[in-house]
């Protein structure tokens, strides 16, 4: 009987002991053992996959987009023309602004259902402005010309997400600033975006998403933009242009021409016409509107694994076009 005793006391702790091992390593394999996100066992311990926390981001994105210009005015050596050339007598008919840049892009999912990331841009970009002027005496032929441009760009954002089943929704914004040497202040642009979306399951942590949403852009810089650049570094060329558009003019129109270049040169202290005018330094404002200020986005998303994914994104409307496509690197924090 002692010896029974004995032995069941000794199975007891023995049974105890080991039960309490497996319960430790149970607990030790469900902890989660990463930073981020916050809440992240609560997440793990829900029994979702979600994304390693961190990544880097490379992509292309073309822009276009339409504007309009609501102010201009210029002057020349610091002699203020505006009085003689500004939005109204120089008639800006269309003003297109294209880009392609190649954008280095760090996120972060900070909590489950946000994730913040910071940007960088090299940008190559260029205008391309139509003008129609009218100096009181009827309308002129169409002049147009195009400013070649290169521009860095900045910025930072969040994204909201949610998902339910395999399907999901995202709510993004995000500030941005470029910076080129023709203007002297950043041109600062706000993004917000919805989007919609579903995801289908190819196998394990393979599994393709598409979606559609809406994107809003807007100038920050409500009270326009200063700049300061002279003539032939702005539009390289433009003499000859100016000159094929001056020849194409009737009679009476050259004489309009005329009589405005005499009221500037005598502004200036020399002819318009010449070479030291072409290489003078031009310091402009100009206000600008995007014509539309959104437009409707479609893209996809390929993971081909917890460390890959594939993205590309086309948006369009009446007066844009964007188009994105990149590859993402995930890591865990």
């Amino acid at each position: 009987m002692k010896y029974l005793l004995s032995s069941f006391i000794l199975l007891f702790f023995l049974n105890t002991t080991l039960a309490q091992e497996i319960t430790e390593t149970e607990n030790e394999k469900k902890k989660y053992p990463y930073i981020f996100p916050i809440f992240g066992q609560q997440v793990q311990d829900m029994g979702i996959d979600f994304p390693y926390s961190a990544g880097v981001n490379v992509s292309y994105v073309y822009n276009e987009i339409y504007l309009g210009i609501s102010e201009f005015g210029m002057g020349i050596n610091g002699t203020d023309l505006s009085k003689y050339l500004n939005e109204k007598t120089l008639g800006f008919d269309k003003v297109k602004a294209t880009s392609n840049s190649l954008n280095l892009r760090a996120d972060l999912f900070a909590l489950p259902f946000l994730n913040v990331y910071g940007m960088f841009s090299q940008v190559k970009g260029s205008t391309e402005v139509g003008l129609q002027p009218d100096f009181g005496d009827g309308k002129f032929p169409y002049f147009g010309s195009t400013v070649v441009f290169d521009a860095i760009a900045y910025g930072a954002g969040a994204t909201f997400n949610y998902g339910y089943k395999d399907y999901f929704i995202s709510i993004d914004g995000n500030y941005n600033a470029t910076r080129t040497d023709l203007l002297k202040e950043d041109i600062g642009i706000y993004v917000t975006s919805f989007r919609f979306g579903k995801k289908f399951n190819l196998k394990k942590d393979r599994f393709v998403t598409f979606y559609a949403g809406i994107m809003g852009r807007n100038f920050t810089n409500h009270n326009g933009n200063a700049g300061s650049i002279t003539i032939n570094d702005a539009l390289p060329g433009v003499d000859q242009q100016l000159k094929d558009w001056y020849d194409g003019l009737s009679s009476g129109q050259q004489l309009v021409v005329q009589g405005i270049a005499k009221v500037i040169n005598d502004e200036l202290g020399t002819e318009v016409g010449s070479g030291s005018v072409l290489n003078s330094t031009v310091d402009y404002h100009i206000k600008k509107d995007l014509l539309k200020k959104w437009t409707f986005q479609f893209g996809g998303q390929f993971q081909l694994n917890k460390r890959i994914w594939i993205r590309g994104e086309y948006g369009v409307s009446d007066y844009s076009k964007f188009l994105m496509t990149g590859v993402v690197y995930r890591f865990v924090v």
